[in-house]
């Protein structure tokens, strides 16, 4: 992890369908109860929205916008993986030039240890 005008940032690296996708630019973000990616980026990998996705709206700090979810087949931290976890596609258009936000869905799920101090994610 490293932290980078503020944020705090990690990789991580998601396969959909057999394709993979690296994501340098992560915000780990406790205080956002979802983890979403850039539809942008997603669509490299074929997650695009379909006719029976259903689409909504997210809001935070930042504003709100619209969303769909995706089951990816895994979502890959250092050396934690979990599997078939819904992630939400957005714009992501907040200012900053970030890739994704993990949320605390993410967070828990991994049961992710922060550790600050030393700029790491580990599992318990």
């Amino acid at each position: 992890m490293i932290i980078d005008d503020g944020l705090l940032l990690t990789t991580i690296e998601l396969t959909y369908k057999g394709q993979a996708l690296l994501l340098e630019r992560v915000l780990v973000d406790t205080g956002s109860g979802g983890t979403i990616i850039s539809a942008d980026l997603a669509e490299s990998i074929g997650i695009i929205a379909e006719e029976d996705d259903m689409i909504y709206r997210i809001s935070g700090v930042g504003g709100s916008e619209f969303v769909f979810t995706k089951k990816v087949d895994s979502i890959k931290i250092g050396q934690t993986e979990t599997s078939n976890f819904p992630l939400e596609i957005g714009a992501m258009n907040y200012g900053f030039d970030l890739e994704g936000i993990i949320g605390l869905d993410l967070l828990q799920q991994i049961k992710a240890i922060i550790n600050i101090d030393k700029l790491t994610i580990e599992f318990n």
